[in-house]
């Protein structure tokens, strides 16, 4: 019948130690952790997402890395930036767009006459740096 959804049943649910359920800390009081390149403010965390805006400063670059449980989406609000993406190098501007699949190595460099600013958004089964976030140089 139109306009009906069938039920879709559960095969298996999450244990008790399931990454995608884990729980987050309070964001809502969140202050930008800030590093020789630039910053991190988480906007939103919970369970399998989490929203951050990311600065990177004039002349700086966020180094390259690349996570192990989770992928990323990047829009550029501010500023034009050399971005890596596996083994390409790409130049964006505002509006423009970027997936990141999980295990891809990815870095952003300032190529303009200021600041960068992007909104990430992970998805995955973790999204805590502590857990999945690799140095692509070290790994």
């Amino acid at each position: 019948m139109p306009g009906i959804v069938p039920e879709i049943p559960v095969i298996q649910k999450p244990d008790a130690v399931s990454r995608l359920v884990d729980h987050h800390p309070d964001t809502r009081s969140s202050k930008p952790s800030r590093y020789g390149w630039g910053s991190i403010e988480v906007l939103s965390c919970s369970g399998g997402h989490r929203i951050e805006r990311i600065a990177v400063k004039r002349g700086k670059e966020l180094p390259a890395h690349y996570h192990q449980h989770r992928s990323e989406h990047w829009t550029i609000v501010e500023g034009e930036a050399e971005v890596l993406l596996g083994d390409d190098v790409l130049i964006v501007a505002p509006d423009d767009s970027l997936y990141v699949p999980a295990g891809t190595v990815h870095g952003l460099k300032s190529a303009g006459d200021k600041a960068v600013k992007i909104v990430a958004v992970h998805f995955g089964d973790t999204v805590s740096d502590s857990d999945d976030m690799f140095n692509a140089n070290l790994a």
